[in-house]
């Protein structure tokens, strides 16, 4: 089935001119149809002509309906396959290496140093430093027009990235673009906000393996100025 979605996307262009010229031509047919069956004098002329309009609105029917199926496909069917291809179809983009820590002194007092990003109520978030994480923009920070967007997406089994937002109040997340490839500090991507309403707002980045499922998440909370 998605061979055939994405085949009819691939010739959009002269199924619509097909498809154009066919409701031209019965288009015509139709009017003379019409004239037909008001200039008809017999019972039987006047039936043959209103065959003949029938036939010609039908088919006109059918070309309306294989227009919209065509527009169905090309505009939502097949660009929804293609996003779903970059979760199913991972780039292998080797792990950088990380520096081997050496002994611990045996007389080390341990310490914890909190990650300093977002813990939000009811939100999971579990923020790892080189793993997952958003570096950029920083947790309570301002943010207005394009903001890029820095961080880590290296996770085990790693699959794909992706990133969403949403308000602070609702929690309903609309994503914003998504990679294919793993990233340590590194750019992973972009945030147009100036078409939202200034506000809070979570950022949230999303990582997922190589089946598609998500394997963690690191939320930050931004607030969105106007005029940017």
């Amino acid at each position: 089935m998605q061979a055939v979605i994405k085949f009819l996307a691939s010739l959009e262009v002269p199924i619509y001119l097909i498809l154009g010229v066919v409701a031209v031509i019965y288009l015509r047919r139709l009017t003379i149809a019409l004239d037909e069956r008001r200039s008809a004098v017999f019972g039987l002329e006047r039936e043959a002509a209103q065959r003949r309009v029938t036939a010609a609105v039908t088919v006109l029917i059918l070309v309306g309906l294989l227009t919209v199926g065509e527009f169905s496909v090309a505009t939502f069917l097949a660009p929804e396959i293609e996003e779903q291809a970059i979760y199913a179809t991972p780039t292998v983009t080797p792990v950088p290496e990380t520096a081997t820590p050496g002994p611990v002194p045996t007389d080390a007092t341990p310490t914890f140093t909190p990650y300093p990003q977002a813990v939000i109520t009811d939100v999971p978030s579990d923020c790892q430093a080189g793993i997952l994480e958003i570096t950029n923009p920083e947790h309570r920070s301002e943010v207005s027009g394009v903001v890029t967007i820095e961080g880590s997406a290296n996770t085990p089994n790693f699959g794909s990235y992706k990133y969403e937002y949403s308000t602070w109040e609702h929690k309903t997340w609309q994503t914003i673009a998504a990679g294919g490839e793993v990233r340590v500090n590194q750019n992973l991507g972009n945030w147009y906000t100036s078409a939202l309403v200034p506000g809070d707002y979570l950022l949230r980045l999303i990582a997922l393996d190589n089946n598609g499922n998500e394997s963690g998440s690191c939320v930050v909370a931004v607030r969105v100025k106007g005029g940017g």
